[in-house]
């Protein structure tokens, strides 16, 4: 299978999991060839962002681990230098992290209409991929992950999650 661009899967955790008040702490970016799926190149970074007492218990991150992180703005404008703009961008669960992106880049003054806005979803797609090999568990990515053969996690981490999510897209592409 061949895809027409490189794809760049992303990643975000934040400081909660509700987009309207949760603040991107770590994203993890891998550009992954369009012709092989492997990994062409990778980046990860915490963000800096003020905790005000919300915390995610899923990625472990604390307020003094972002302690001198980049900004949003630094983070977008790194992430488009190193990757540009002519990717398909993918993630595992597109709503959040497509917001996510779009504030780093805005913050960043970078036009995120520049990137296609035909997004590569993976949720959907490995949940219907194994919807028909008869999966009946649960829609949550840690059984969908462990379903595809992939240990528990234990925290998220924004790099491994896209690390993940690239081995489920190799899989369901593969059949």
């Amino acid at each position: 299978m061949k895809f027409i661009k490189d794809i760049l899967l992303i990643d975000f955790e934040a400081t909660v999991g509700d987009i309207d008040i949760g603040e991107p702490t770590q994203i993890g970016a891998i550009l992954l060839d369009k012709e092989t799926l492997e990994e062409k190149d990778s980046f990860v970074s915490y963000i800096s962002a003020d905790f005000k007492g919300r915390i995610s218990k899923k990625t472990g991150i604390t307020q003094e681990m972002l302690i001198g992180a980049p900004s949003q703005a630094e983070v977008g404008k790194i992430i488009f230098d190193r990757f540009g703009a002519d990717i398909l961008l993918s993630s595992f669960a597109a709503n959040l992290d497509m917001i996510m992106f779009r504030r780093i880049m805005t913050s960043a003054d970078i036009d995120s209409k520049q990137y296609d806005y035909h997004i590569l979803d993976l949720w959907p797609a490995s949940y219907i991929y194994l919807l028909k090999k008869g999966y009946e568990g649960s829609i949550r990515s840690e059984e969908i992950f462990q379903e595809f053969g992939m240990p528990p996690r234990d925290k998220h981490n924004a790099l491994e999650d896209c690390r993940l999510a690239a081995e489920v897209l190799r899989k369901i592409t593969r059949g």
